[in-house]
């Protein structure tokens, strides 16, 4: 991991705090280790490095892991989100879906800078502060621990 990329070093501080912190920022810190887990991949293949289908697999099932979690949360009818902004998140994962298909076929490594992107996107808005919320005011349930903030 490059110490010189601002968002592995986000990444790096959110991680020592996630437990401490809400729901949001958690999935922010884990979309952001993942971005970084499929930039590390991009990286190697950039420099000719031969990196086994397993390795790039494995890194492409946990995003896609990540993903699920957060389409399942918003086919929840109780799910606080607008139905808009749950019908874009479903699209971004669709998307995501699509995109990992693409990339086991033929693997290019610009074909995982829009996974990337997506990740620090998405993440950057879950770790901004909401105005009016605190740590201890957003409880989720059980349920819905995975993705109930995301927003």
């Amino acid at each position: 991991m490059s110490n010189q990329n601002p968002y592995s070093k986000a990444a790096s501080a959110y991680v020592t705090q996630a437990t401490a912190t809400d729901q949001r920022s958690l999935e922010g810190t884990v979309l952001l280790q993942a971005a970084q887990k499929l930039e590390d991949l991009v990286i190697r293949l950039e420099k000719g490095e031969e990196v086994k289908l397993e390795e790039i697999g494995s890194t492409l099932t946990h995003n896609r892991k990540l993903w699920e979690l957060f389409i399942n949360d918003m086919t929840n009818p109780d799910h606080v989100l607008p139905q808009e902004l749950k019908n874009n998140i479903a699209s971004l994962a669709f998307f995501v879906f699509k995109r990992t298909q693409e990339i086991l076929v033929e693997t290019q490594p610009e074909k995982f800078h829009a996974l990337i992107s997506i990740n620090r996107s998405i993440a950057a808005g879950l770790m901004k502060k909401v105005p009016g919320s605190s740590p201890s005011s957003q409880n989720p349930s059980a349920e819905t621990a995975g993705t109930d903030s995301l927003a």
